[in-house]
């Protein structure tokens, strides 16, 4: 147990660090865990993108997103997708194109996470 709780703080430590690194603003961690403990698939989705803008894996983010939102369009992973494009939209232009990703692609991204939340 203390392996996991040990790894677990390193979670929330590299999330920390990449949102100051990359977006300049001190945020606090992305808990995985609830407060009983349990695992939740839906932050470490919100982690995994962060991770991936990070590394400038945009468009492999969004499709992780979309795969996950349509599996499961559930209120957590509906938040993890605003989240995502809100941070989209705080890069630069000169970063999104260098990531191969447009600006016009955070609105169009927004849309079809909402067409699949009316739908359902």
């Amino acid at each position: 147990m203390y392996n996991d709780d040990y790894i677990m703080r390193l979670i929330d430590e590299l999330s920390g660090f990449l949102a100051n690194v990359i977006f300049n603003k001190e945020v606090s961690p992305i808990q995985l865990e609830d407060d009983q403990g349990n695992f939740s698939e839906s932050k470490f989705l919100h982690y995994q993108l962060l991770t991936m803008v990070g590394e400038g894996q945009i468009n492999e983010a969004e499709n992780l997103l979309f795969e996950k939102v349509k599996s499961n369009p559930n209120a957590e992973y509906l938040k993890a997708g605003i989240d995502f494009y809100s941070i989209l939209d705080t890069l630069s232009d000169n970063t999104l194109n260098d990531c191969r990703f447009s600006r016009a692609e955070i609105g169009e991204g927004l849309s079809d996470i909402k067409k699949i939340y009316t739908a359902t």
